[in-house]
């Protein structure tokens, strides 16, 4: 009977042991399977869900969310148009200006700044006399300006380090925001993504800070073709990279809106904007919505982010990286801000 009853004693132990395994093995997977939207907390080794709110509509409202994305983040990576769409430097001076965002925020990363100028750039922006001419040498050393792209000369960016040197202006020392040049400049032998991980990393994430960062949308996506990536040498996005040593930890947004199919491209598909239009309950733009709601989340790229990164390798001609991929938008990022099918664009000096 003893032998029995610890046989029996010992099946029970068993049994319960493997349903505390498989609720574990549950739990684990229905945790860890959420591919988005996750803040990584170290404390507990767990990656809870964001929730972010269904729509978070007009510049007030999108400033308010991506703010409170630092409270589950260290990044926010806020791609940009270069300029395609206005709205985009009015809602980035706004996010800055906000008094909440210099309570959470000390550092913001930027491609149009030059390594090689952090200097110059941190005499300016915390308030020293700088002339025009030395500070725009913050964005003609950049690799962006070497190659003859004179994009950075558009007036939003020069409007954008006047506001973060305005918005400290009014602040203590200690509580300073401090933006980052993350191109390499001359003499700065790093690809461009390189310098831009490691000042992320190095400035950023190793001090236990949090950062705006602010670059073309491409270099965040989280998912490209494998035909593109294997022409991209080192350069396989920061958000990739970054995610391999400190994952969960950065929030990508997309910017969405009209792009005109670019110049070397002869055919390629014209997005739909009346898709976003109707599943969104609000008329008010730009919104910003999560890219693992339904049915933003099953969007396909080639569609809506065709026009922002085109290849002209090989005999096809130029065309669009994402021709004929199944990709689609929740696989790119945590949210994208829609800024209309009809969205304007900022002009020159």
């Amino acid at each position: 009977m003893l032998f029995e009853s610890l046989a029996t004693k010992n099946r029970v132990l068993r049994t319960v042991g493997v349903i505390i395994v498989a609720v574990t093995a549950i739990v684990t997977v229905s945790v860890t399977n959420e591919p988005f939207l996750r803040a990584q907390v170290p404390q507990t080794g767990v990656t809870p869900k964001v929730h972010l709110p269904d729509e978070s509509a007009g510049i007030d409202g999108v400033v308010r969310t991506l703010i409170s994305a630092f409270d589950q983040y260290d990044i926010v990576a806020l791609g940009e148009a270069h300029g395609k769409f206005k709205q985009e430097s009015d809602l980035r001076i706004a996010l800055v200006r906000h008094p909440d965002f210099a309570k959470k925020v000390r550092f913001i990363v930027v491609e149009f700044g030059s390594t090689t100028e952090q200097a110059t750039l941190d005499r300016y922006i915390r308030g020293e006399n700088v002339s025009p001419d030395q500070l725009a040498q913050v964005w003609r050393t950049t690799t962006q300006a070497a190659n003859g792209n004179d994009i950075w000369e558009y007036p939003i960016y020069p409007e954008f380090f006047a506001a973060v040197r305005d918005v400290n202006s009014k602040l203590p020392a200690d509580r300073q925001i401090r933006v980052l040049g993350g191109d390499p400049g001359p003499g700065d032998n790093r690809s461009r993504e390189t310098a831009a991980v490691d000042v992320i990393k190095e400035q950023v994430l190793e001090k236990h800070g949090k950062a705006l960062v602010i670059y073309g949308t491409a270099h965040f996506y989280r998912s490209l073709t494998k035909d593109y990536l294997a022409s991209m040498g080192d350069d396989t996005g920061i958000v990739r990279t970054l995610d391999i040593d400190y994952p969960g930890r950065t929030f990508v947004v997309i910017p969405i809106g009209r792009l005109e199919r670019p110049r070397p491209v002869a055919v390629d598909m014209a997005p739909d904007y009346q898709k976003f239009d109707r599943a969104l309950k609000t008329q008010v733009r730009p919104v910003l919505v999560s890219l693992q709601r339904l049915p933003f989340r099953d969007f396909t790229v080639e569609e809506f982010l065709g026009r922002t990164l085109i290849t002209c390798r090989g005999s096809d001609g130029c065309r669009s990286v994402f021709k004929g991929s199944t990709l689609t938008l929740g696989q790119m990022g945590d949210a994208c801000i829609y800024f209309g099918g009809g969205a304007d664009v900022v002009g020159r000096r």
